[in-house]
């Protein structure tokens, strides 16, 4: 990561999101890992559901990080 010389409008936000974009990543990878061993179809689309909906959080907290530096 690229040291800044001035810190974001939001100091607090901007942790809450870096901490919610690496939890969100975490949990990805860990139910992609468990996709793999799933036998039934409703387990993986369970999965599958979940893993778009922390892709789509991940997104929108990219996009706030973005606009607050």
């Amino acid at each position: 990561m690229v040291e800044r010389f001035l810190s974001s409008d939001d100091p607090i936000k901007e942790e809450v999101l870096e901490w919610t974009i690496k939890k969100d990543a975490s949990d990805a990878k860990k139910l992609l890992e468990w996709l793999v061993d799933t036998s039934s179809y409703r387990e993986k689309q369970a999965m599958i559901d979940l893993i778009q909906g922390l892709v789509d959080e991940l997104k929108i907290s990219i996009e706030m990080l973005t606009d607050l530096q």
